[in-house]
């Protein structure tokens, strides 16, 4: 976990609901609200309290999005993988797991293509 400071507005919310995420250690099943921005996915244990998050993921340090279904043999599941650890994370039903895969991988892909639009630019002068 980050001790980054979430700086969460309406206004900077990609997306938000609820999920279950696996536990690092224990491996439980614990549900959790989520938060995608543009650069950030959170989770908190309450819903519409922006403070204290209990994780914290850099979507700029995310190299995957997927299912995770076959190899968790659990319904709606997916993962993240970060160069530190991979978060398990399951959907209440197929179309929310779909949903949440995409935001994410867009909000993944999103700074790379800014940067390299922006380094393209910069070229062009």
């Amino acid at each position: 976990m980050s001790d980054h400071a979430p700086s969460i507005t309406p206004d900077s919310i990609l997306k938000e609901g609820w999920l279950f995420k696996q536990s690092k250690f224990i491996k439980e099943w614990r549900r959790r609200w989520f938060v995608l921005t543009a650069t950030h996915l959170y989770s908190f244990k309450n819903q519409g309290v922006y403070k204290n998050p209990t994780e914290v993921i850099d979507l700029r340090n995310c190299s995957t999005v997927k299912s995770a279904e076959e190899e968790l043999n659990t319904e709606f599941a997916f993962r993240v993988d970060t160069p530190d650890r991979t978060f398990f994370l399951q959907a209440s039903e197929l179309s929310d797991k779909e949903s949440w895969i995409g935001s994410i991988g867009r909000a993944m892909v999103r700074p790379s293509v800014m940067r390299s639009y922006s380094e393209e630019q910069e070229y062009d002068n």
